[in-house]
């Protein structure tokens, strides 16, 4: 036991103890959340572009209503940056681009004018070519509605573009105005008009509960309900990845130091396996405890500490632990079996893939936790945690067992994984030969019962 120790506290320190475990530690988390940080600040960064956008005004009388619009954004724009209020606040979305209208020298195009207007758009010459057909205010029949053409916008992000729902909006308000005058409806009060043309909206309201009584759901709720569960799963990703990739380093370069041949001469190789598990587990409990902290204090400063059950806290270091010793065998078993990086990447390409599985799938599952997909992943040893704990962290009422038959599957797993490791480390840490297929690497397994 006191040599298990040793073992143990050597791997824990060789682990957390490196400046390479404190960048990871940093990076880590900005490359799986960065973007949501990143984002929102490189579209700032990146705004306050001059845009020509070209217009081919077929009606010929909406092209100054539209420029007289544009300059308004452009004006409103420039005076929310001198006041530095949010751009949102303008009802002009989060954009700090500035617009330029021009005229094409036909209202009509041919096909051949279309073309040449492209290739000023590929060229970066333009923004875009906003096409107003010339029928669009035209005086529809009534008894023969056939809807005609509408309006074309031909933009490299034609369908993310601003530009293309800014000018949607606008044109749609001139089409109403103009429709008003041509069936007569001047007389009747705007009010009514507005109220014909209202929308009939299903509030979205989740379950009702002693917390929310049944309020309505906000956009923010709903990304809160998609987001939280997957940044919850991405937690224990992130605290599996950083601590089984360890094991996969620490085992090839004992064996190409030969240090494990002197190791064995005082240990056998079965303490030896238990002590570099045991010191990783301890090291990815550090992992937890400081990502976790993060998190609550984050989830604080948002409001969104209440939308986190805290009855998730023990069934997530449960599933933690036995993912970490499952995943961190199989790294270990693969370093001491292999001579070259290049022939463990080829083997443990199927674990990645089945590490990565639950986050492949986890807006499905999300969605319908108590779905198929979900319900079959979180039975499946290798998923089981990640799954499980995205399940549970959706807030919906989960089976009761459930939660206990896969921590059941995966204690079993855990035992006959770390067992299957320790024959296979047996025989990898004392021969020279590499393996180079899992077919290989599984036939250790009996020369070394």
């Amino acid at each position: 036991m006191y040599k298990l120790a040793i073992i143990a506290y050597r791997e824990y320190v060789a682990m957390v103890g490196t400046k390479a475990f404190i960048f990871s530690l940093v990076m880590m988390p900005i490359l799986m959340f960065g973007s949501f940080l990143v984002m929102p600040a490189l579209q700032k960064l990146g705004g306050g572009r001059n845009l020509r956008i070209l217009v081919a005004d077929g009606t010929g009388v909406l092209f100054e209503d539209l420029r007289s619009a544009v300059d308004q954004r452009n004006e409103a724009i420039k005076q929310s940056q001198a006041t530095t209020s949010k751009e949102s606040d303008l009802g002009f979305g989060s954009s700090t681009d500035f617009w330029t209208l021009e005229g094409t020298e036909s209202a009509t195009l041919t096909d051949e004018q279309r073309l040449n207007i492209s290739q000023t758009i590929k060229q970066g010459d333009a923004y875009a070519l906003l096409e107003i057909p010339s029928d669009l205010l035209a005086k529809p029949l009534v008894e023969a509605m056939v809807a005609t053409e509408g309006p074309k916008f031909f933009a490299f992000d034609s369908l993310m573009s601003e530009a293309r729902t800014w000018f949607g909006s606008i044109l749609t308000e001139k089409v109403k105005q103009t429709r008003i005058q041509q069936f007569g409806l001047e007389s009747i009060d705007p009010k009514i008009i507005a109220m014909l043309n209202s929308r009939v909206d299903i509030a979205a309201n989740r379950p009702i509960d002693e917390e929310n009584q049944g309020k309505p759901q906000s956009i923010t709720d709903g990304l809160k309900a998609i987001f939280l569960p997957f940044g919850v799963m991405m937690l224990m990703f992130m605290v599996i990845l950083m601590a089984a990739q360890p094991m996969l380093e620490s085992a090839m370069e004992e064996k190409t130091l030969r240090i494990s041949e002197v190791l064995i001469g005082s240990v056998t190789s079965t303490q030896l396996l238990g002590g570099k598990l045991i010191g990783n587990v301890a090291g990815s409990l550090v992992i937890f405890v400081l990502y976790g902290c993060g998190g609550i204090y984050v989830l604080n400063q948002q409001d969104m500490l209440s939308s986190l059950p805290m009855s998730l806290l023990p069934w997530f270091v449960l599933f933690q632990l036995l993912g970490v010793l499952f995943f961190s065998s199989i790294f270990l078993v693969v370093g001491s079996s292999v001579n070259e990086l290049k022939e463990a990447q080829s083997l443990l390409l199927p674990v990645w893939m089945m590490l990565m599985a639950p986050v492949m799938v986890w807006f499905v599952a999300v969605r319908d936790p108590n779905g198929v997909v979900a319900t079959t992943l979180s039975f499946f040893p290798p998923s089981c945690p990640m799954t499980m704990i995205l399940r549970l962290a959706t807030g919906t009422a989960v089976p009761w067992w459930h939660p206990i038959l896969a921590a059941v599957i995966m204690i079993v797993s855990t035992i006959a994984m770390v067992n299957l490791a320790g024959r296979i480390y047996r025989v990898g840490l004392l021969k020279t030969d590499g393996v180079r297929s899992m077919i290989q690497l599984l036939r250790r397994a009996t020369q070394g019962t």
